[in-house]
């Protein structure tokens, strides 16, 4: 049985990721959607948080699981029996970096391959930390993450947008 793992810090989930998941989904027997915090950076979301959302919006997809890293990822995933790492690339600045670890894990010689799925043109510029630069100025981020989590933040936003509104009244 085949099984792709893609791991990410996914702080949030955004609809390139969304859509990376559903095509894995496709070419796998088993997929399993990783959080993987990653230690150069800084989280604005809850590891909880996270899994909620990738659960949700995994629910309808048979073959795809969540699970947590709080390690090296490529050891992860060989525990929970993965064959091989799922990357995505949005663009060319992602090409170095995903190039430099899936050499990195070719060299650990844990026997797994690294495949690279190509993003959508219409989410060649959607991150998470554009995402999260919105929310710093109480932006929409509709058009950029999947349903479950704009209406997790929506709330919220729709409460600091309020508050804009009187301020400037």
């Amino acid at each position: 049985m085949s099984t792709g793992v893609f791991a990410g810090s996914f702080d949030p989930p955004t609809k390139g990721h969304e859509d990376i998941i559903e095509r894995a989904s496709k070419l796998f027997d088993r997929v399993i959607v990783m959080v993987s915090p990653n230690s150069a950076k800084h989280g604005l979301f809850t590891t909880e948080q996270k899994l909620a959302w990738l659960q949700d919006m995994t629910e309808d997809l048979d073959n795809v699981e969540v699970a947590l890293c709080d390690g090296l990822t490529i050891a992860r995933a060989r525990e929970l029996g993965g064959t091989v790492l799922i990357r995505s690339m949005r663009n060319e600045s992602d090409y170095l970096p995903e190039a430099n670890n899936a050499w990195l894990n070719a060299e650990m010689k844990q026997g797994m391959e690294t495949l690279f799925l190509l993003g959508k043109p219409e989410h060649s510029l959607i991150s998470s930390s554009n995402v999260r630069e919105l929310l710093k100025y109480n932006q929409s981020i509709e058009f950029m993450v999947p349903e479950c989590v704009f209406e997790a933040l929506q709330p919220q936003f729709a409460c600091k947008a309020d508050v804009n509104k009187e301020e400037k009244q």
